[in-house]
């Protein structure tokens, strides 16, 4: 580690990788910490879409990669609602030039994205570190300090350290959206599922009984994600036990259930419980926010790893013209605010509306 870089990224998956690995490509300095240990896993939803962060990995030169996982393309998907068992076909979403979705566990997909951020010679990386706090002169953020006791300076500090962001802690940005906790989801891996068609599954299936909603997701390795996005009462109750509720649940999905137990769990329970909304003001005078830190809508719409991967594209073009001087840092960090707005508030305002009772979904 030196005393100095040109930014410093707390927060080494998805939006922090992908920003490092832009900027690294870019000539830019940078020290990427995480008090994490790669590879490993962490609570997501799993599911991308072409013109979104399978996009971004294409991009990075990784999709190939990620591919190799065994992860198969997403060419469809199918939609049941009212407990139907016969799902109606319907494309993509939201395919982009790709054409497809993926779904990838988070742990290989966050170790490929890690090994892309350190390509570049003037990247340093540092993991199992975490911070202590930020430096200050005057009220612009100049550096880092490390929770071993040292401590780094930079240009920019970015704040990819998810929703309980210590980053967005310390620089306290204004809110420009928060909304309480609506939903919880819950997730399991399984081996063996088949498609509607009995053959090798390749679409996401989706299946709706009025506040709630069942998830399929095709992954890699083999496995085949099964979740489910329960309203708080539903929460309250699955909390109880949530491995027996859990089945429960996803046995009144009838288009699925069948399906689900004849394939086989493979691993624990997963999820994330209830947690607020917010839209924070992603940039301040020497730093900036990216990912979950920055925009955090509930996981049942499926748009927070196609918003980080993204959005950090966006926040680099950002930071490389405000380094080179190609426009100074408040036109360019404004810039990064507006385009941030415009690709990720629709879909930020459309999923807490809906999050409230996806009963409105069939309206």
């Amino acid at each position: 580690m030196r005393d100095r870089y040109d930014v410093i990224v707390v927060g080494a998956r998805v939006g922090g990788s992908v920003l490092t690995a832009l900027l690294g490509d870019a000539g830019v300095s940078v020290l990427l910490v995480d008090r994490a240990r790669f590879p490993s896993t962490t609570p997501s939803t799993h599911f991308f879409r072409g013109a979104g962060m399978v996009g971004v990995l294409d991009r990075l030169g990784v999709l190939e990669a990620v591919l190799d996982l065994g992860c198969p393309p997403l060419t469809r998907e199918f939609n049941y609602t009212d407990g139907e068992t016969e799902p109606a076909e319907a494309p993509p979403q939201d395919p982009g030039a790709i054409g497809y979705c993926l779904s990838v566990r988070r742990e290989p997909l966050d170790f490929i994205l890690l090994k892309r951020a350190r390509v570049s010679e003037s990247v340093d990386f540092m993991e199992r570190t975490a911070l202590s706090d930020l430096l200050w002169n005057g009220d612009r953020v100049v550096g880092v300090r490390l929770a071993d006791g040292r401590s780094a300076h930079a240009e920019i500090i970015v704040g990819a350290d998810g929703r309980h962001s210590l980053v967005a802690k310390k620089v306290t940005p204004p809110l420009e959206h928060e909304t309480p906790p609506y939903r919880a989801l819950y997730y399991r891996y399984v081996t063996g599922f088949l498609g509607p068609d009995g053959a090798k599954p390749d679409a996401a299936e989706f299946s709706q009984l009025d506040d709630e909603l069942a998830y399929i997701f095709p992954s890699d390795s083999g496995l085949t994600c099964v979740a489910v996005s329960v309203n708080l009462e539903t929460f309250r109750w699955l909390r109880k036990d949530f491995e027996t509720r859990y089945a429960e649940r996803i046995a009144q999905h009838r288009g699925l259930a069948s399906r689900v137990a004849d394939a086989e769990a493979s691993g624990r329970l997963s999820g994330r419980g209830p947690a607020r909304n917010h839209v924070r003001v992603p940039w301040g005078p020497g730093w900036a926010l990216v990912g979950d830190a920055a925009m955090h809508q509930d996981p049942w719409s499926g748009l927070g790893m196609d918003m980080a991967g993204v959005h950090a594209t966006l926040l680099a073009d950002a930071i490389v013209d405000s380094l080179r001087g190609s426009a100074d840092e408040r036109t360019a960090f404004a810039k990064y605010h507006r385009r941030r707005n415009a690709h990720g508030l629709a879909g930020y305002q459309e999923t807490v509306r809906y999050a409230a009772d996806l009963s409105q979904l069939e309206a």
